[in-house]
């Protein structure tokens, strides 16, 4: 009997429902059977279980029943969900059946319930040994935890403990004594994809060799996850000595922890906001390249999903810049909120004695616009007109969010900058009511 204490997730109180990832193969069925087995000690949390359709084989459809079968058999309830898996051109196919079957889960899961997933431990060590070869650190030998935040709820791993000769012998077990059974999926003997050839020529290889290599294996990964949450607290620590109090990053900073502290610290910044993290190569052109850059350039690295940029001191990590038009000119009443699609919000606040008088904007036109070049402002309190591009450099305003910030126009005259500068004409006086403008960027 396979016993796993799920009382023992440090979540358990708050789950509501646990949802079974069940694809009716020897693993995921072994799972099925046993939760259904604890039903009693979980009180009234419910169980579902949820069948993927990748609808690649022939037998998908019989696959279906078969699942469905299984579960009336013992009770559960059944889902299923059909996705489309089928690979781009030069996309791995094992790894965009993953992704979509992933994302179905993440769509299908609601706030409180818990993903239960039949990875074992020669999983574990397969997964080892693809990262290995991939030349990843610790956080990619870290391999799979046994639990972690996911979609609105977690995802846990109960059987990962156990080896796969382990869930064959529960399942032919249970198979005699209660007439269930699993399917097969062929391509799982398919090794033209990388786990199948570690799984069937390599790893049955290393076994004759080396009895205990998936227990030990399964170790180190567990080590390397004991390595990656301290790298995890040296990042936090020093997060806190480099970041400014605007999101941006001392580049001064950066380059006193060194090369190898500044890397990590990036890489978990990335995986901590939601970023896609850049890969090894990637994060030794961000510190050649951005932070090694001298001072008066703005050098920019760009991966998929993710973009490093440096002004001045100010290291910029974020996801890239979304397309803009800056020949848009947008009519606004000067109240309210306006959306910008794709930069933001820009909010006109009633207020006294400060911000553009109410009184020059009453009934004119207004319009937002956007940086062209040439422009020339008068700010309050400052003597003569100034070009809007020093006025951005004297603010360390980065060139490439100069063009993203409204300007208010009336009858062609730039009267204000958007959580910026007032042209002196168009001030506000003492006890006189005005507007000012507040604008709220889009994270990028």
């Amino acid at each position: 009997m396979l016993t796993f204490p799920l009382k023992s997730l440090p979540f358990f109180q708050q789950i509501k429902r646990f949802v079974i990832a069940y694809s009716g193969g020897l693993d995921s069925h072994v799972l099925l059977h046993t939760i259904a087995g604890l039903r009693n000690t979980v009180g009234n949390t419910d169980i579902v279980a949820l069948h993927i359709n990748h609808g690649l084989s022939e037998k998908a459809g019989e696959w279906v029943i078969h699942c469905k079968k299984q579960c009336e058999t013992l009770g559960i309830t059944f889902a299923t969900i059909n996705v489309d898996a089928k690979n781009k051109s030069g996309e791995s196919p094992e790894a965009a059946a993953r992704e979509v079957r992933y994302q179905a889960f993440r769509e299908f899961m609601q706030l409180g319930d818990c993903l239960l997933t039949a990875h074992h431990q020669d999983d574990q060590a397969e997964t080892l040994l693809i990262q290995l070869l991939r030349g990843a650190g610790p956080r990619g030998l870290a391999a799979m935890p046994r639990y972690a935040n996911f979609a609105e709820g977690w995802h846990a791993r109960p059987l990962l403990n156990f080896s796969r000769d382990e869930l064959q012998a529960y399942a032919e077990h249970i198979s005699s004594q209660k007439k269930l059974s699993w399917i097969e999926d062929e391509s799982n003997s398919d090794t033209r994809f990388d786990r199948n050839f570690l799984r069937h020529e390599i790893i049955p290889a290393l076994k004759l060799r080396f009895p205990g290599m998936t227990a030990t294996l399964s170790r180190s990964a567990r080590l390397c996850a004991e390595a990656t949450e301290l790298l995890a607290h040296v990042a936090e620590d020093d997060t806190k000595q480099v970041q400014r109090d605007d999101g941006t990053f001392s580049v001064t900073g950066l380059r006193a922890l060194g090369e190898v502290r500044a890397r990590n610290l990036l890489h978990q910044y990335c995986r901590d906001r939601g970023l896609s993290t850049p890969s090894a190569v990637q994060l030794q052109c961000i510190w050649d390249e951005v932070i090694g850059a001298s001072e008066d350039s703005n050098p920019v690295v760009h991966w998929e999903g993710g973009e490093a940029r440096r002004y001045r001191d100010m290291l910029f990590m974020g996801f890239p810049l979304t397309a803009h038009d800056a020949t848009l000119s947008l009519p606004w009443s000067g109240q309210g909120t306006l959306l910008i699609p794709q930069l933001g919000e820009l909010y006109g606040k009633p207020v006294v004695g400060m911000g553009i008088a109410f009184q020059v904007l009453a009934e004119k036109q207004i319009d937002i616009r956007f940086r062209q070049g040439g422009e020339k402002l008068r700010p309050v309190g400052r003597a003569g007109h100034h070009a809007l591009k020093k006025l951005f450099q004297e603010a360390g305003i980065p060139p490439w969010l100069r063009e993203r910030i409204p300007l208010l126009y009336t009858d062609g005259q730039l009267l204000a900058v958007a959580g910026q500068w007032v042209a002196h004409e168009a001030a506000a006086q003492p006890g006189e009511a005005g507007i000012c403008l507040h604008w709220s960027p889009m994270v990028q």
